[in-house]
């Protein structure tokens, strides 16, 4: 999102460090009142000359209080989609604050809490894109994470799956592995015939996706280049 759409000195003080992985950027769209229905978020970002102060709270964000960096969708304007900005709030700023980390059945790799603003003073250039482009931005970043959650969720069936296959190699009952039961392998089969199926699904959404940033990108294009 800060490549595609930030400003030039936005994208030479934070790409080098994401790029390489020694600082990490959360994605902050969700609110406790807005999830699906994100257009009518709440979150304020009022201008104040040379800078805005942010004001709301964000819930169940991936990297909340571990981030490095924190893309923030913020009201800048009139209700619905077209009033929304997006602010990149880095760790330290002033009236920033994090809840509980979230108890959570799986995916305890990744800390997920709520994030809070309160009076958080923002850069002018730290806004991404123009005023009114937020939501917009939230959606092509949702593309490209959509794709993120489904290449994880296989490889955790994947893990899954082999597990369950070795399992079957090694425990017997009636005297035969479980492994030699004809109506099991056919089960293990369509496991990995779905698995398989989900697995080209996502290549070709991963395939689609570039193609659609690649014409955007080339020039005469209507977003800017990928890298200067």
């Amino acid at each position: 999102m800060i490549d595609a759409y930030g400003s030039s000195e936005l994208r030479r003080r934070f790409l080098p460090d994401l790029c390489s992985m020694a600082k990490f950027a959360s994605y902050c769209l969700t609110e406790p009142d807005s999830g699906s229905d994100a257009a009518s978020l709440k979150t304020r970002a009022r201008r104040r000359d040379d800078h805005y102060l942010l004001d709301g709270t964000k819930a169940f964000i991936s990297g909340g209080g571990r981030a490095d960096l924190y893309l923030v969708m913020a009201r800048t304007g009139e209700a619905g989609p077209h009033g929304i900005s997006c602010f990149v709030v880095e760790s330290g700023t002033s009236g920033l604050s994090f809840g509980a980390q979230e108890k959570k059945l799986g995916w305890h790799s990744q800390p997920t809490a709520m994030v809070i603003f309160e009076a958080c003073r923002i850069p002018l250039a730290n806004r991404v894109g123009a005023e009114g482009e937020g939501f917009k931005i939230a959606m092509r970043g949702l593309d490209g994470g959509r794709l993120n959650i489904a290449a994880c969720s296989l490889g955790g069936a994947q893990f899954c799956l082999e597990r369950t296959i070795a399992h079957m190699k090694e425990r017997k009952q009636f005297g035969t592995r479980l492994a030699d039961f004809q109506a099991l392998g056919f089960r293990i089969a369509d496991y990995a015939t779905e698995l398989e199926a989900s697995r080209l699904m996502l290549y070709r959404a991963a395939d689609a996706l570039d193609r659609r940033e690649g014409r955007r990108h080339a020039p005469g294009g209507n977003g800017q280049a990928a890298c200067d």
